[in-house]
């Protein structure tokens, strides 16, 4: 073989070794491309609930100073669960939901005297909140313009029982009801996290989870002990 057939020889061995080398390469190209660029969130399992866990400040207004002057500013804080069903999809548009919540709280501070100086006894004021509200979900930012926050609104309806001890006094309680409403405003975490969110859907049902800050008011009404308050809080959503 003359000098010229040998070139050709060596340069077609090459080409074949470096063909197989890229060959080989490819599935590790692939995977580490897979591991780089998050999977395709088209993929969104059927929704049914929303849940929302939430931890806040409240500070019943109780007529005024009475409540400061038996818990001297104790803010709880609130710790309360709601859950709520889709009633109507208008999808990447609203939702509109119908559910409810619960919550609780406890105050600890010093009993007056009838002079009004501390005394040694504690005192005690627990409440737990119960409501039924219809909730708007508004979400046409977050899936038609790319802007990652979540609108809504509640009203509704609270019973909040409370009771309170001091020292060996008999324990006095009763309920407070009123309007209930709430103004949310939350940051959509799929935007930030676009893979993980489709292996929460995939796996767990999750088809998008939200951190949020809440705006609320209950007023009782009637005859009901004024534990209203006007107040904020924060927490973590689930739509499932």
């Amino acid at each position: 073989m003359n000098a010229h057939g040998r070139n050709l020889s060596t340069t077609a061995a090459l080409l074949v070794s470096g063909l197989l080398l890229t060959l080989a390469a490819a599935p590790a190209q692939a995977q580490m491309e897979e591991d780089l660029i998050p999977r395709d969130r088209s993929f969104v399992s059927p929704e049914h609930l929303a849940l929302e866990l939430r931890l806040g400040p409240y500070e019943p207004q109780m007529g005024g100073e009475a409540f400061d002057t038996f818990f001297d500013d104790d803010s709880g804080p609130l710790m309360a669960l709601e859950l709520d069903v889709i009633a109507f999809r208008l999808p990447d548009i609203v939702y509109l939901l119908g559910g409810g919540g619960i919550g609780w709280m406890q105050f600890d501070g010093k009993a007056v005297d009838s002079a009004g100086e501390e005394t040694s006894e504690d005192t005690e004021l627990e409440i737990v909140p119960l409501n039924l509200l219809a909730v708007a979900r508004v979400d046409v930012l977050a899936r038609k313009l790319g802007i990652p926050f979540l609108l809504t609104g509640k009203i509704g309806y609270q019973w909040a029982s409370w009771s309170t001890k001091t020292g060996s006094s008999p324990e006095k309680s009763g309920w407070s009801v009123g309007l209930l409403w709430a103004l949310q405003v939350a940051l959509d975490l799929d935007f930030f996290e676009p893979s993980a969110a489709r292996t929460m859907d995939e796996e767990w049902g999750v088809n998008h989870s939200f951190l949020f800050f809440e705006l609320f008011g209950f007023e009782p009404s009637g005859d009901s002990l004024e534990i209203g308050d006007t107040t904020w809080s924060m927490g973590l959503g689930f739509m499932i």
